[in-house]
């Protein structure tokens, strides 16, 4: 997988997802670290569509 091919957003969520799978102590990137990571972004899309959505 070439990292460089993500735009930048993506590849701060990856970093994001995989920082704090780390502090939770698991040795893998699972979905839900990428999820809470891409929603914490300032300027994500992903809050903004589930909020568009009304999820909570």
């Amino acid at each position: 997988m070439r990292f460089d091919k993500f735009t930048l957003k993506v590849q701060e969520a990856l970093q994001d997802a995989q920082s704090l799978a780390g502090t939770l102590g698991h040795q893998a990137i699972e979905p839900e670290h990428l999820l809470v990571s891409l929603l914490q972004q300032q300027d994500g899309i992903a809050g903004a569509i589930l909020n568009k959505l009304n999820v909570s």
